[in-house]
């Protein structure tokens, strides 16, 4: 074997591994492994009618299936054979970290007599962020004291499960009173630049992945005040076809 075939298959294998850890964020997320009182276990993860492409990419590598779900504008993807679930464990096994999902994966995992496995530290490097953010993230703007400001946020039931987004991104995580969840919030451009970018290099695709591709753009037309009523009309219409295409999105 030569050495671009060597490349070759550690880029492949460093892909597959990145792929994992994603997987792994977005279970942590909007999934949850199940064991019927039979004793079968499932993973289900449900996801935005918008989203379905991101369920469909995981049905393509794992198998199981993708359905609509009724009465809602959402879709579950359901794995539940036998061959499947011990492929997901071996994905899965030691990227987990959701305090409701590990003991989850450590139930499965006695059932099928495996060592159930310690997540690793997390990086700016790990995929498993933006797994987690394609499930439960957001972005948004809205205007404060006449000035537009950008904010990227994270929501989750339990504090304990945001703060790895705290530690390795900064920001700040905050009690949701009107949804009784928390929330890890990043306001500054540098902050939110800087995970944007890690975003669209590390599998996002949820249909928020879109407004990702505008945030460079916003701080442009910000920079140039193009949102206030004293600026000229070509600056003002670029903020007014900026509006109307991330409403596209919302």
């Amino acid at each position: 074997m030569n050495i671009n075939q060597t490349y070759v298959l550690n880029f492949s294998a460093n892909r597959q591994d990145s792929w994992n850890e994603y997987l792994a964020g977005l279970i942590d997320g909007d999934g949850s492994l199940l064991v019927s009182k039979k004793g079968y276990p499932r993973l289900e993860i449900t996801m935005d009618s918008r989203d379905k492409n991101a369920l469909e990419d995981v049905q393509q590598k794992l198998g199981g299936f993708v359905r609509s779900r009724s009465g809602a504008k959402a879709y579950r993807y359901r794995l539940h054979n036998k061959v499947g679930i011990l492929g997901l464990i071996q994905r899965i096994n030691g990227r987990l970290r959701n305090s409701q999902r590990v003991p989850q994966l450590q139930k499965i995992c006695h059932l099928y007599n495996i060592a159930y496995k310690e997540p690793s530290p997390l990086t700016r490097d790990s995929a498993w962020f933006a797994g987690f953010f394609d499930a439960d993230g957001t972005v948004g703007y809205s205007i404060k004291r006449g000035y537009p400001q950008l904010v990227i946020s994270v929501s989750n039931k339990y504090e304990i499960d945001l703060l790895p987004f705290r530690e390795v991104f900064g920001g700040f995580v905050r009690k949701d009173s009107a949804t009784n969840s928390y929330k890890w919030d990043i306001y500054s451009q540098k902050d939110i630049l800087l995970f944007s970018d890690y975003l669209l290099q590390n599998f996002a695709q949820s249909h928020k992945k879109k407004k990702l591709f505008m945030v460079k753009q916003f701080y442009v037309l910000k920079k140039n005040k193009a949102y206030s009523q004293k600026a000229s009309f070509l600056l003002q219409e670029e903020w007014r076809l900026f509006e109307r295409e991330w409403g596209m999105f919302e």
